[in-house]
């Protein structure tokens, strides 16, 4: 097809449908679409009108001599136009369209008619119908000049005819069901010879099917029953079996009766066209009929066959498809590009040949065929039950064929495929079949008709299956598979699976052949079940990272592993699980006592970790480093052998530690140095899995480094800045004792100064004061003055005195107002205490004065974190005498 240009290959296309490959009769493959579900029910059909029989008979009426010629694949000699784009198929190599016009089109007869009748119009005696063209003529002359005509129209458009089915120049011919001869016109004995050839009944059960058939149409017949009642007698209970002449009279009046004018309607393109068809054990049958005028169904012809032997092995539901696919052939000139009603008795044909369902793919392969054949019809399929199907009775009594139409297409078998190919026994399988006693059931359905529910478990996979089973020699077949018993399926399983071919391999050979329900589990199991497959099979694929827990707390897990021997030297190295904090110890070997002193320092230093990972190497599976675990309460964690990807962190620590000791050697730097330098800084910069620094999570603060000095001195800089600004707002230092008398001040009428005592500090310049009626008032130092020495409560800064760096102090020597305290009678000025600082200088003898004297009080600087610049030592003084005051 593809070289002769009837498809071509497209890369993508809108519309695609399902692909069938039917079997032909001389063993080729046929490759058809389905488009019955896909492209016919949005076709606008081409509803050309297809000529009527009665008009052609007319115009046939005279002739002598008479020709009928069939187009050889007449619609694939038509080409399309842009409409192509729709008739995409698709196969297991891709996407491919029909360049010419498909079988199987809902429109493909309409466009056939229209071109076939513009092609030939105008031509005396040519009548056509579709592909079959029927050419008459009153003399020789006449009809060879038509015949010649038609050729070369023919020859000129391109087409090609089918020298098996064409016939010239007879004198006698049939054609659209009639028979067309010099004498006139008659009905084609075919039509009834089903009824005609009926054969006499030989049982009880026969006699009740004919008389079924008879009882359908006795309505069109006047005293059909009186005729019947030497029929009915046989059916009596009790009453021997005797056909008499009477019998015999009786059957031969219905036979011709049936086939009479009276029953029998003339055939009429404007009425609706309904085929009925039923299969029984022996034979197909069907009728086509139309509605009379009172609306009553008249038939207008009958088909009948018996069964050969190969069919009668068939299972109900192929046998009733080949009575489906029998009554088309039949009656193909009647309904072939019209839409008609499909009537059959068995309800899955509805579903299988429904005009809105695809070809199930696992069908066996001549259901695919006949329905590729219905797919060229328009019809609309009913279920009938069994007692209204009038074609009953033409399948149980059918006419007998004769030797001439033996000649079947041959049966094509996956059964011996697939015993050639995996050696099997035909004889084997059918009696392990029937001993089986699910697949004997599925047999018995097979052949009878499937129940409407499923209640047993183990038949629910055959049951889904239902209409894709069939039997064939004895055997069930789904599609091109064997179904294989129970007791068979161990010896099939070694077959599939001796070329060691894998899961895959084996399951793709095992769905070529055979099928159970759960073969692939089984071949699947199996696989994994061998020996010599897993002795040579690959690893697995690698398993997705799973990481570690990350622990709550530092230092509960930590993984060590060595490092080396690089530049001569041994390493161990240890990592926290949850810090990530590194150590890392330069060891002379790897013996547990050098394992265990390192680890015994580090534990020292840190605190003994609860677990410790590692991995199988002698050091850490020694007796002596499990006694050392076990003594300090360590879960020893071992990860798998030849995979270092378990012990993750410590491979991390070691090849991160292995790039600073290359880097270190490239630069001609001392590694241990080195080491140190990256450890200290490593601890102090954030992980990328915790967002946190190793020595904030270990030690709770990051560790001072070189780069730390880079950073400005905060404390010192507040500090200083606070300094300034005291020095800046000048003023005096002030301090009171606690218990100590003092003057505070009163901001209400009354007296300015009043006495008190100080109870307690609440504040740097704060404190509680207890008045002399005992209530206690809140006070600023600069609200108050002591009054129980000469002392004061201020000391001068340097800027309040100038430069001058000896310390000055005022004296309060009476109450407030008195002349003792000056004329302003305030002690905090500077000038009264530069004043009142010498006086008390000149008038102190120059010892030093004792510091543990309750009345000599400490001279100090306001600030004492930052002492003023000062050329000479800043002295004590001590007042020697005390002035009591009366109040």
């Amino acid at each position: 097809m593809l070289r002769d240009g009837v498809i071509e290959p497209v890369d993508c296309s809108e519309w695609a449908s399902p692909l069938v490959a039917v079997n032909r009769a001389d063993g080729a493959l046929r490759i058809c679409a389905d488009y019955k579900a896909t492209l016919n029910p949005a076709l606008l059909v081409d509803r050309y009108p297809l000529p009527k029989i009665d008009d052609v008979i007319v115009r046939m009426s005279g002739s002598m001599y008479f020709s009928k010629i069939d187009l050889s694949q007449a619609y694939n000699q038509v080409e399309l136009d842009e409409t192509k784009f729709y008739t995409v198929i698709n196969t297991h190599r891709g996407l491919f369209r029909y360049n010419r016009l498909v079988y199987g089109l809902a429109s493909s007869a309409g466009i056939f008619q229209r071109i076939m009748c513009n092609l030939l119009q105008g031509i005396p005696n040519v009548e056509i119908f579709l592909d079959d063209v029927i050419i008459g003529g009153r003399t020789k002359e006449e009809h060879l000049s038509a015949l010649e005509t038609v050729f070369q129209r023919l020859h000129q458009s391109g087409f090609k005819l089918k020298r098996s089915k064409c016939v010239f120049l007879v004198e006698e011919i049939k054609y659209l069901g009639y028979v067309l001869s010099r004498f006139g016109v008659r009905t084609d004995p075919e039509k009834v010879e089903a009824i005609t050839k009926i054969p006499r009944p030989n049982n009880v059960s026969e006699v009740r099917s004919f008389l079924g058939l008879v009882n359908f149409y006795a309505k069109f017949v006047r005293n059909m029953s009186a005729k019947l009642v030497p029929l009915y007698e046989l059916l009596k209970k009790g009453k021997q079996w005797v056909w008499s002449a009477e019998c015999e009279n009786a059957f031969n009046e219905i036979k011709m009766l049936l086939s009479g004018a009276e029953v029998l309607a003339h055939y009429d393109p404007h009425k609706q066209l309904i085929v009925t068809c039923d299969a029984s054990a022996r034979g197909v049958g069907g009728l086509l009929s139309q509605p009379g005028p009172d609306g009553r169904e008249r038939p207008v012809a009958y088909a009948s066959r018996t069964l050969t032997d190969a069919e009668k092995n068939y299972s109900q539901i192929h046998r009733e498809a080949l009575a489906i696919i029998f009554c088309m052939g039949k009656f193909h000139q009647y309904i072939y590009g019209r839409r008609f009603v499909l009537r059959t008795d068995h309800k899955p044909l509805v579903s299988i040949f429904g005009p809105n369902t695809g070809i199930p793919a696992m069908a066996a392969s001549r259901m695919q065929r006949w329905a590729i054949i219905l797919s060229a019809y328009s019809y609309d399929i009913e279920y009938v039950r069994t007692n209204d199907n009038g074609a009953d009775g033409l399948s149980r009594l059918p006419v007998k064929l004769s030797e001439k139409r033996t000649n079947t297409v041959p049966e094509q078998t996956y059964f011996h495929f697939v015993q050639d190919a995996l050696l099997l026994n035909h004889n084997e399988i059918r009696c392990l079949t029937r001993r089986d006693s699910i697949l004997s059931k599925v047999i018995e359905y097979i052949r009878n008709g499937w129940p409407d529910t499923c209640e047993s478990r183990n038949l629910q996979p055959y049951y889904n299956r239902r209409t894709e089973l069939y039997e064939e020699l004895g055997t069930v077949m789904w599609g091109h598979r064997v179904v294989i018993p129970e007791l068979c399926k161990a010896r099939v399983l070694g077959m599939l699976h001796e070329p060691h071919m894998g899961i895959v391999k084996s399951k793709a050979l095992a769905r070529s052949y055979v099928w159970w329900a759960g073969v692939d589990e089984d071949v699947e199991r199996m696989c994994r079940q061998c020996a010599v497959c897993a002795a040579q099979a690959d690893a697995p694929p690698r398993h997705a990272p799973r990481p570690w827990p990350w622990p709550h707390s530092p230092w509960s897990r930590v993984h060590v592993d060595f490092l080396g021997p690089i530049y001569g030297k041994l390493y161990l190295v240890a990592v926290d699980a949850m810090s990530k904090w590194i150590e890392v110890f330069n060891v002379p070997s790897t013996v547990a006592k050098c394992t265990i002193d390192r680890l015994s320092e580090l534990f020292s230093r840190f605190g003994i970790v609860r677990q410790l990972v590692s991995d199988n190497g002698p050091p850490f599976t020694s007796s002596e480093f499990k006694q050392f675990t076990n003594s300090n309460g360590i879960e020893h964690i071992f990860t798998a052998p030849y995979h270092p990807a378990s012990n993750g962190a410590a491979e991390n620590a070691v090849k991160t530690i292995k790039s600073v000791i290359k880097k270190a050697v490239q630069e001609k730097q001392d590694i241990d140095k080195a080491l140190r330098t990256f450890l200290m800084y490593y601890r102090n910069t954030e992980h990328s899995t915790t967002g946190e620094t190793p020595a904030t999570l270990l030690l709770g603060r990051r560790i001072r480094t070189r780069l730390d000095m880079l950073k400005p001195d905060r404390l010192g800089r507040v500090q200083r800045a606070q300094q300034n600004q005291k020095i800046a707002a000048g003023g005096v230092v002030r301090e009171v004792n606690q218990d100590e008398l003092v003057w505070y001040r009163q901001y209400l009428k009354g007296e300015k100064w009043c006495p008190g005592q100080v109870v307690s500090c609440v504040g740097p310049s704060n404190y509680t004061v207890r008045d002399r009626n005992g209530v206690l008032v809140h006070k600023h130092i600069d609200q108050l003055k002591v009054r129980n020495s000469r002392r004061s409560l201020a000391c001068p800064t340097p800027n309040s005195i100038g430069l001058n760096s000896q310390p000055q102090t005022t004296n309060d020597l009476g109450p407030p107002g008195s002349p003792a305290s000056g004329a302003a009678g305030s002690a905090g000025s500077p000038r009264a205490a530069v004043a009142g600082a010498r006086a008390a200088a000149a008038s102190s003898p120059r010892s030093e004065p004792s510091s543990s004297s309750p009345s000599s009080p400490e001279w100090h600087f306001a600030s004492p974190s930052v002492a003023p610049p000062s050329p000479r030592p800043i002295r004590k003084c001590r007042i020697d005498k005390k002035i009591n005051y009366k109040i």
